[in-house]
C-alpha cells in the first residue's frame, strides 16, 4: 500500500487507504528523508527516530500526535502517551 499511496498521493482510495492513512504514510516518508540529512539537530533526529520506532514497532498511542508534542518541546518524547507494547498483550 505504501508504494501505491506514494504513486497516487491525491487519490488514496485507489490504494484502499483512507485520507488519514495516506497522510501518515506520506508523513513517514518525509521523516525518513529528513533523517538522512547530516546537518539535522540532535533533538530533531531523536524525535524522528522515536516516531519511526512508534510506527514500525506498533507502539500504543498516536505516533503523529506524539511527534507533534515532541516537536513543541524540542526533544521530549511523551513516553506516557506513546510507548512500546508489553509482551503478552
Amino acid at each position: 500500500m505504501i508504494c501505491c499511496v506514494k504513486t497516487h498521493p491525491g487519490n488514496p482510495t485507489r490504494c484502499g487507504a483512507t485520507d488519514f492513512e495516506a497522510e501518515e504514510i506520506l508523513f513517514g516518508a518525509r521523516v525518513a528523508k529528513e533523517l538522512a540529512r547530516e546537518d539535522l539537530p540532535e533533538w530533531k533526529r531523536y524525535r524522528m527516530n522515536e516516531y519511526e520506532k512508534c510506527q514500525n514497532q506498533d507502539w500504543i498511542g498516536s505516533c503523529y500526535d506524539c511527534f507533534r508534542l515532541c516537536e513543541g518541546q524540542q526533544g521530549e518524547w511523551p513516553h506516557d502517551r506513546c510507548f512500546r507494547q508489553r509482551k503478552g498483550r
